[in-house]
């Protein structure tokens, strides 16, 4: 499908609103940058190797800090 293709887009849109956030990971907190927002999750970019499922914490600034956990893990992101 092209990208101008409806049925390529994704089922809901992600929201480019947040430019860092801080990732406490095995309990070292870590800048990141955030690539996208969605009600389904968060990409970030970092140089970090977590396992998938592996459980980290999230905080963007001006919010409280969050569980997540890893659901997947690919050339940086």
């Amino acid at each position: 499908a092209s990208p101008g293709d409806p049925s390529a887009r994704r089922s809901e849109p992600s929201h480019e609103v947040v430019e860092a956030a801080t990732l406490t990971f095995r309990g070292q907190p870590h800048p990141v940058a955030v690539m996208n927002i969605s009600s389904r999750g968060t990409m970030i970019a970092s140089d970090l190797a977590p396992r998938l499922g592996e459980s980290v914490m999230i905080r963007f600034e001006g919010c409280s800090q969050m569980y997540a956990f890893v659901r997947w893990a690919r050339e940086g992101r």
